[in-house]
């Protein structure tokens, strides 16, 4: 079982678009019309593991253009 300390629970914009392989200027266009979800922490903009991994199924599916 993973420790909570092994477990990344949200990534910031820039590791986002690593981890689904786009462009961080796509990911910024996405929040921007409300495609992704964010939390926002002071300055911080943080998208929770779980948004990111529904969010991958709905590209697949092909639900989000």
């Amino acid at each position: 079982m993973e420790k909570l300390s092994d477990v990344k629970l949200a990534y910031g914009m820039d590791e986002a678009a690593q981890v689904l392989g786009v462009s961080s200027t796509q990911i910024r266009s996405w929040i921007r019309q409300g495609k992704l979800r964010v939390v926002r922490a002071g300055r911080r903009v943080l998208i929770r593991r779980e948004v990111l991994e529904e969010f991958l199924r709905d590209l697949e599916e092909g639900r989000v253009k």
